[in-house]
Formats: structure tokens, C-alpha cells, sequence
């Protein structure tokens, strides 16, 4: 992916971030390094420009392993989890969550639909102040699965692949 173009898609995921009605936002594409190097970028940029209190990030993987989804993120934000039930600890993280008034959660390797609520991850009416990166290889996980509000593509001409629905 050259140079411009992952500033621009850059600069498309930033705008997004800053709207207040956008909280579920993707990013797909074929080429793993291309991903990762525009969710580095965002990371930096958003911890750089304050735009996010906390930034924390997770690998989902193709069997998505709830309670350790849950362990990682509420590890990074300090959050011993050690209840038993997926529920409870659910629970638990979705309210240490809610104690940030500005927090990105990026998840990693989505590969199909996963419940954000089975987890702990408050969005939309739930915690305004939340906002979801979701980055996988496939467009139709994050438009017909998850039902993101934007998306990114590391693989097309960036002023194609910011759609909003």
C-alpha cells in the first residue's frame, strides 16, 4: 500500500472517529501488514491528538475465546477479572468501561459475527463515548455481520472505501 494512501485512509478513520453518531467502524483487506500498520497509525495518532482517554485492542481469532477477549481487555485496563461466569465478568468489564469518558476498543481478527454485549463492550445509547474498531479480512463480516456504520478498505483506492450506510 503506498504511502498516501494509508494517510488518507488514516485521515478518513480519524474523521470518523471525531463524529459523535459513528461508534462502530471497520476495517478490512487482504494484506495483514497493510491492516496493521493503519491500526498502528491510528493508535499513535488518536494517544498523540488526546482523542481517546484509553486505547485498547484485542485479537478476536477465528474461534473467538470470550474470556479471553474479556481477560485482555480488562487487563489493559486494569481489571483483574475472576469471576467464573462469562456473564459476570461481563458485567464487570462493561462498567470499567463505562468509567472512561472517552475510550477506543480495537478488536483484531474478526473473522464472523461475535455479541459485543456477551462480552462486556458498551456502545452506541449504551456509552456514547465508545468507539469500536473492528479489522478483519472480509468487508461482509463488517457490513452484514457486525453492521458497522463506516468502512475501510486496505485494498481499494482510499476515496472509495470509506462508505457510509
Amino acid at each position: 500500500m503506498p504511502p498516501e494512501s494509508t494517510s488518507i485512509i488514516l485521515k478518513e478513520i480519524m474523521t470518523a472517529l471525531t463524529q459523535p453518531n459513528i461508534g462502530l467502524l471497520g476495517l478490512y483487506g487482504s494484506s495483514n501488514a497493510n491492516k496493521e500498520n493503519v491500526v498502528e497509525k491510528v493508535t499513535r495518532r488518536v494517544e498523540r491528538d488526546g482523542l481517546f482517554n484509553v486505547v485498547v485492542k484485542t485479537c478476536v481469532m477465528k474461534k473467538p475465546d470470550l474470556k479471553r477477549i474479556q481477560g485482555e481487555l480488562g487487563n489493559a485496563l486494569g481489571l483483574q477479572l475472576h469471576e467464573k461466569t462469562l456473564k459476570e465478568r461481563a458485567t464487570r468489564l462493561c462498567e470499567r468501561v463505562k468509567m472512561e469518558d472517552k475510550i477506543l476498543i480495537i478488536l483484531h481478527d474478526l473473522h464472523g459475527q461475535i455479541n459485543l454485549a456477551k462480552i462486556g463492550i458498551p456502545f452506541g445509547n449504551d456509552h456514547k463515548g465508545c468507539k469500536i474498531l473492528l479489522v478483519t479480512e472480509n468487508k461482509e463480516v463488517l457490513s452484514h455481520k457486525m453492521k458497522t456504520q463506516i468502512e475501510f478498505s486496505v485494498d481499494e483506492e482510499p476515496s472509495s472505501s470509506g462508505l457510509i450506510y
